[in-house]
């Protein structure tokens, strides 16, 4: 049984939420950061390869500021080398597909996301003081923005065996709600910023900001789930 199954599609976690203060260095960091927010294609294009529909269909109002690097990345990829990976890739096989998303020598394996670029040292102490409070091995890190009024697509991104999706909102307010679809079901929510949420993507979700200002938030890839070990059923 996949771990998906055993956990809620989203919950609170209340030993990463952020205080005040805390939040308001978070706020002040996207304030001067906004100009230097890219397309999930310029951010990613190494892991376009395996999610290229699903980039190719949000990049225009899906933007990313990535805090962490993989090891393996040692080159630039143009987003015209992207669609060769994409192509490659699903003509090889979902298995060579998979096999590469686990591979350590892959830069498609998101648990080699543990460079801090620059950005990331800019502003270290307020990124490590959210860092320090996970009891994982924080990996792919980064600040995301999504466009007043655009949404996110249905998909779906890996079960939290493979790592664990958490998720702080810097601006949000209500107007932005998040989807979950299980089974029969559609979950709606909406989060609270500064608070830190745990996201099950192994669930087809999607998110629709319906609100006049961009949401922004804080996302984080974990590995191991020492986290949200007391979700587990």
């Amino acid at each position: 049984m996949k771990l998906k199954y055993r956990l809620p599609t989203y919950s609170v976690i209340d030993h990463l939420c952020l205080d005040g203060l805390l939040l308001s260095e978070l706020e002040k960091c996207i304030v001067e950061l906004n100009n230097e927010f890219k397309s999930v294609l310029e951010v990613n294009k190494g892991l376009c390869g395996v999610h290229h529909e699903l980039a190719k269909s949000v990049y225009d109002n899906f933007f990313q500021i990535g805090l962490t690097d993989s090891i393996n990345e040692n080159k630039l990829i143009t987003i015209d080398e992207c669609e060769v990976i994409h192509d490659t890739l699903h003509t090889s096989g979902y298995r060579h597909k998979q096999s590469l998303v686990v591979d350590e020598n892959s830069v498609l394996n998101e648990s080699t996301y543990t460079v801090k670029n620059d950005t990331y040292n800019r502003y270290a102490p307020i990124f490590d003081k959210i860092i320090e409070k996970f009891k994982g091995e924080p990996t792919r890190i980064r600040l995301v923005k999504l466009g007043a009024g655009t949404s996110i697509s249905p998909h779906i991104d890996y079960d939290p065996s493979y790592a664990v999706r958490i998720i702080i909102p810097i601006f949000a307010d209500s107007e932005c709600v998040n989807l979950f679809w299980v089974k029969n079901n559609v979950e709606c929510v909406t989060f609270i910023p500064g608070n830190a949420y745990f996201l099950n993507t192994g669930f087809k979700h999607a998110v629709i900001n319906f609100s006049k200002h961009d949401r922004y938030t804080f996302m984080i890839s974990i590995n191991g789930t020492e986290d949200i070990r007391h979700l587990i059923k």
